[in-house]
């Protein structure tokens, strides 16, 4: 659910203090979330991301929940427990566990969109 990654180290959307609370917020996702802010300000934007969301989500680390959750899968069985996640942190993959649907994609992977190949960025 929301903040299941909040234990590894990775701020949360929404919560207090979250990348989209408060008018700072608005602000950040009116600009970097929209065409525009990449048309108008690309460096700054990809800098932001960078930093401020791709950063901290790639030196994060499974917490002992996510891990607890893949033990229950080996128990149950990867076709009887899948899991759905809307986190984009790859950290339930991290952990062990398989059949992971990622509702909103990954930033752990990124895809051209010319040609549509995936790839592992090394930011």
């Amino acid at each position: 659910g929301a903040g299941a990654s909040a234990d590894s180290g990775i701020g949360t959307f929404r919560g207090t203090g979250g990348a989209w609370s408060g008018i700072s917020g608005a602000i950040a996702l009116a600009w970097g979330g929209t065409p525009i802010g990449w048309r108008w300000t690309p460096g700054l934007v990809w800098s932001r991301f960078v930093e401020d969301f791709y950063g901290p989500i790639v030196a994060a680390q499974p917490h002992d929940g996510h891990c607890a959750l893949v033990e229950l899968q080996q128990t149950m069985g990867s076709s009887a427990l899948r899991f759905v996640t809307m986190n984009v942190d790859g950290l339930h993959q991290a952990a062990g566990a398989q059949s992971v649907a990622e509702v909103h994609g990954s930033v752990v992977r990124f895809r051209c969109m010319a040609c549509h190949d995936s790839v592992d960025p090394k930011l």
